[in-house]
């Protein structure tokens, strides 16, 4: 199976990369992060979200459709 047939080829996805699948701000995807709503590793400087945990976010409903 190739990467490019799954929609995250990537294990770990920075907070921009997040921001811009959703459609919303860095600082959108920083507050849902700071809530809790999101989880989130920090290496050093770095925040990172799973792609396990983009899928779960969006199963849980949360994000809002306009």
């Amino acid at each position: 199976m190739s990467s490019a047939a799954t929609p995250f080829p990537k294990r770990y996805y920075r907070v921009d990369e997040v921001a811009h699948y959703f459609s919303v701000s860095d600082r959108t995807i920083y507050r849902l992060i700071d809530t809790g709503d999101i989880k989130a590793i920090r290496l050093r400087d770095c925040i990172r979200v799973s792609a396990e945990e983009i899928r779960a976010f969006e199963e849980r409903g949360i994000v809002d459709a306009y």
